[in-house]
């Protein structure tokens, strides 16, 4: 019995908050082998949790100075929307909040439109995986892959309805970097959408309207997906079911592959920054100047992208692309 109400104490004895337990319990617990046996195993697992609390930490503390590495290697050279994008999704990974100005996060205090674009992915919710992958999708060069077109659009009923073990990840990856094999997946995965209407088959709006961005990412935008290496696909098969002939969700689909890609396509804005390590800049104040980075050592060019702007490597002349 006593062991049972000594059981409730071992934390206090693990943090020697010895004045909280009764003396009858600390009386009982330095004479009960058994008791002594069980804090033991208590302490050990709470080192454990220590310890895989901070490598979690570490990992994350290596990964925003990863992170501010790859911002700031643009000290002093021009930042244009295109050099913001891919790192727009890791802005919103809350594990990755960089806490000071950068050149990155300098264009986007400037840029209306990169601004919309961060708003824009903020609005789907998404989770970490999938921000990593519509970082790594923005980040993508244009270049050939081993998959031909030919390979990639007989995959496109499979990827369609969702039966995405009938492909691999070099298809998939095809699928969503070549804007014609990715137009003609869009444009089928349309016209099953309108026969499911025209059927007017009875469909459960209430699982609708519960399907989120982040349930759908996978088949919009199967970006660096491993269909061999998917442990989860069993657990997905009620919501798939319902996915395939389902309009609603499908039209779910299709706006997402638009929000994405319309920003991964989306032309530049005029709007080019500059970021200057400005150590004069550490006189002023918050308090006396109405400058956004006022306190910091930094000052921001703002350019256009047809002006020839300074920069701490000489003088860029920056030109407007032709469409």
């Amino acid at each position: 019995m006593l062991c049972e109400q000594a059981k409730l104490y071992y934390g206090f004895l693990c943090d020697e908050s010895r004045e909280l337990i009764p003396e009858s319990i600390v009386n009982h617990i330095e004479q009960c082998q058994n008791c002594q046996e069980q804090i033991s195993h208590f302490k050990s697992a709470l080192t454990q949790a220590e310890a895989h609390e901070d490598s979690g930490q570490e990992q994350v503390s290596s990964a925003i100075t990863t992170m501010l590495k790859l911002h700031f290697a643009y000290i002093g050279k021009p930042v244009t929307c295109n050099t913001v994008k891919s790192f727009l999704p890791d802005l919103l990974d809350p594990a990755l909040e960089i806490p000071i100005p950068t050149p990155i996060t300098a264009h986007l205090n400037n840029c209306q439109q990169c601004a919309e674009d961060l708003e824009t992915i903020q609005k789907l919710n998404l989770d970490h995986k999938h921000l990593c992958r519509l970082s790594q999708l923005f980040a993508e060069e244009p270049g050939e892959d081993n998959i031909s077109c030919s390979q990639a659009k007989a995959a496109i009923i499979a990827v369609v309805f969702m039966a995405l073990h009938e492909t691999n990840e070099g298809v998939l990856k095809h699928l969503c970097t070549c804007p014609d094999c990715r137009k003609m997946l869009y444009q089928y995965r349309e016209s099953v959408r309108k026969d499911l209407l025209d059927s007017k088959e009875e469909q459960k709006e209430s699982i609708c309207e519960e399907v989120s961005a982040t349930d759908i990412f996978d088949y919009a935008v199967p970006y660096g997906l491993d269909p061999a290496d998917d442990q989860y696909a069993k657990f997905r098969e009620s919501l798939i079911s319902h996915l395939r002939f389902c309009p609603t969700c499908l039209a779910k689909i299709q706006q997402l592959h638009d929000i994405v890609y319309g920003i991964a396509e989306r032309a530049e804005s005029e709007v080019v920054t500059i970021y200057h390590i400005d150590k004069s800049a550490k006189a002023q104040t918050l308090g006396e100047s109405d400058d956004l980075y006022a306190g910091d050592p930094i000052s921001v060019e703002i350019a256009s992208r047809k002006d020839k702007v300074d920069t701490d490597d000489g003088i860029y002349l920056l030109l407007s692309f032709m469409e």
